[in-house]
């Protein structure tokens, strides 16, 4: 009995511990999952879902490898299997998404030399104007985990005007996007939830100032 009280606490004092950090935890987790995204980005046509998915399988892989190593004590150089894996299937990505991109005349290392005709060179970024996009993109994150759907969307509106082209715009869009799809699907029977998937819709509008979906 004692030892359920005490882990009802912990549990208690460690949910009032996440929301206090919640800001704090929220931007952390942008930075993060923003660059792992567009790590595993490969083209429009495969869902990030997907590769989120295989993403998560392959560290599992790892970890469950370190765990039974270290339970049956087996050799630690068995984990190189797994981490190979994981090495190598980052590395395909990579290459396929520089194939795709080069394949569209869109490489990272000649899309920024690339320039119509008729148009100029867009001028570097002053810092302040860097902060105040960073800004932005925080404040549209931290609105959009506190439920203020109206706000996020002004703020994300803001961002995509600072700097239209920025990826982490296109990269956040994908992310609400897929978020608001699987929020379609778990909702779909019920008419009166259906509004929580169309939110999402309405940010990825917001940050790439594309057509609006709604789920149907």
């Amino acid at each position: 009995m004692k030892d359920g009280k005490a882990i009802l606490i912990l549990l208690t004092l460690f949910a009032f511990i996440l929301y206090v950090l919640r800001g704090f935890l929220g931007r952390i987790s942008a930075f993060l999952f923003v660059p792992v995204d567009k790590l595993l980005f490969i083209s429009h046509s495969i869902s990030p879902v997907i590769m989120w998915m295989l993403f998560g399988l392959l560290v599992g892989l790892v970890c469950g490898s370190l765990i039974a190593i270290k339970k049956y004590k087996l050799d630690f150089k068995l984990l190189g299997y797994p981490i190979g894996i994981l090495i190598f299937t980052i590395a395909l990505i990579l290459l396929v998404s520089y194939f795709v991109n080069k394949k569209n005349g869109r490489t990272d290392d000649t899309a920024s030399d690339v320039v119509p005709a008729g148009k100029t060179n867009p001028r570097k970024k002053t810092d302040r104007e860097v902060a105040e996009f960073n800004d932005l993109l925080d404040k549209g994150i931290e609105a959009v985990k506190n439920e203020d759907y109206q706000d996020a969307e002004k703020y994300f509106k803001k961002a995509a005007l600072t700097d239209k082209g920025n990826s982490q715009l296109d990269s956040l869009a994908r992310i609400y996007s897929a978020t608001g799809d699987e929020k379609c699907k778990m909702f779909t029977r019920d008419p009166q939830l259906k509004y929580i998937p169309d939110h999402y819709y309405k940010y990825a509008t917001a940050l790439t100032n594309t057509p609006p979906r709604i789920c149907n």
